[in-house]
C-alpha cells in the first residue's frame, strides 16, 4: 500500500518539525528516514501510524489498520512468555501453525528453547527488542514501521534484523527510523533527510 503525503505541517508549540511537507511512499521498498535527534523523525511515524493527528495537511493510505509499528519502547505484556508475547501480538486467533511461525522467527533471531518461555523481567535488552521486531514482522499489514529497531542488539544480530527487514521491503512498504545508518543504509531503497 502507497501512502502519499501531501502539505504536511507540524508543530510543537514555537518549534516546527514539519512545513509544507511532501512525500510519495510506494507500495513496497525499505524507506530510510535520517536526521538529527528531535527532528521529527518519531513523529513522522506517529502521524503515518494515525496515532498523531494533530497536523495539517493529509497523509493518504496509512492509518492504524494499515500498519504494523515496532515502538522504541518495547510495550511487552508482563504475564506471557516471549513466545506468547509476539504469537498473541502479532495473530487474532493464533493456531498451532502460527506459534510454529513465531517460534522459528524468534529461533532465527538467536532465542534459544528455554528463552522462549522468560517473561518479559527475565529478559535482556536486545531480547526485548527482538521479541519487539519479531512481532511486528509478524502481523500481516501492508505497512511496517520500525522504530529504532536495533538500537539494543549486537553487530551479529543487527546484521539478522537487516536482512529480515530487506525481505519485508519486497512485500510491503518498510518505513525505518534508526541512529544506525551505517548498516541501515546498505538495504535502504530511498532515503529521506529530515532537517
Amino acid at each position: 500500500m502507497s501512502i502519499t503525503i501531501n502539505s504536511l505541517t507540524k508543530s510543537f508549540g514555537e518549534k516546527t518539525l514539519f512545513r509544507d511537507f511532501s512525500y510519495v511512499f510506494e507500495k513496497t521498498g525499505v524507506y530510510l528516514i535520517k536526521g538529527k535527534s528531535g527532528g521529527g523523525k518519531t513523529t513522522l511515524l506517529r502521524m503515518i501510524a494515525g496515532l498523531d493527528t494533530d497536523f495539517s495537511g493529509t497523509i493518504e493510505g496509512a492509518g492504524v489498520q494499515n500498519v504494523s509499528f515496532c515502538f522504541q519502547e518495547y510495550r511487552l505484556f508482563d504475564a506471557l512468555s516471549a513466545l506468547d508475547n509476539v504469537t498473541k501480538a502479532a495473530f487474532k486467533n493464533p493456531t498451532k501453525q502460527d506459534e510454529d511461525t513465531a517460534k522459528n522467527l524468534l529461533l532465527s533471531l538467536k532465542f534459544n528453547e528455554n528463552e522462549l518461555k522468560l517473561r518479559p523481567k527475565e529478559l535482556s535488552g536486545g531480547m526485548k527488542q527482538r521479541v519487539n521486531l519479531a512481532r511486528a514482522i509478524l502481523r500481516d499489514t501492508p505497512i511496517l514501521l520500525l522504530d529504532e529497531p536495533t538500537k539494543e542488539l549486537d553487530e551479529m544480530l543487527v546484521s539478522k534484523a537487516l536482512e529480515l527487514i530487506k525481505n519485508e521491503g519486497q512485500r510491503r512498504l518498510v518505513i525505518l527510523v534508526t541512529h544506525d545508518n551505517t548498516h541501515s543504509g546498505e538495504i535502504a531503497d530511498a532515503v529521506i533527510e529530515l532537517s
